[in-house]
């Protein structure tokens, strides 16, 4: 059974609280519940464990990203020789 308790916020947060609540289709007590929820668990599984799965990759195409084409430049030479062939996504 849930239990009604009282706090204390900065108006600045509340209004936060409020935004994001309403963008993910909840109450402020529901969110406040989630992140208490989320933080305790990855701290029970560890820091690598709650690192798993967040990571998102960013696609890189040649022309498009400057330190890409720096860096393929330097290793490679610029062109995809040597056993190297970027993956291009369009």
């Amino acid at each position: 059974m849930k239990k009604r308790t009282s706090i204390t916020l900065d108006p600045e947060i509340l209004r936060l609280a409020k935004k994001v609540a309403r963008e993910k289709h909840t109450t402020v007590s529901r969110l406040i519940e989630l992140l208490l929820r989320s933080e305790t668990a990855s701290a029970k599984r560890g820091i690598v464990a709650s690192m798993v799965g967040t990571a998102s990759l960013r696609v890189s195409l040649r022309g498009t990203d400057p330190l890409y084409d720096a860096l393929l430049a330097k290793r490679f030479g610029g062109c995809p020789s040597a056993g190297f062939v970027p993956i291009i996504h369009s």
